[in-house]
């Protein structure tokens, strides 16, 4: 990620806001891909998923972190 303090408040509210709603799409997707009867799945799948998950959450958190740092949130 780039240097994030060296972005404008507004810029990391909206870019929180497009993390957590693809945190939340990508949650939503594992478990629909992960439900489904009778698909065979590769064992990477479960995998990548929780990879790209825990990615988006350091991410959201990093942002988090920097909004507080300036008193935003």
């Amino acid at each position: 990620m780039e240097d994030i303090s060296t972005l404008r408040n507004e810029d990391l509210t909206r870019r929180l806001q497009t993390l957590s709603e693809e945190l939340e799409e990508l949650e939503e997707e594992k478990s629909f891909v992960l439900k489904q009867t009778g698909l065979h799945l590769p064992g990477h799948t479960v995998t990548k998923y929780a990879t790209q998950i825990e990615t988006l959450k350091e991410s959201i958190g990093e942002l988090k972190a920097e909004l507080e740092r300036r008193k935003v949130l």
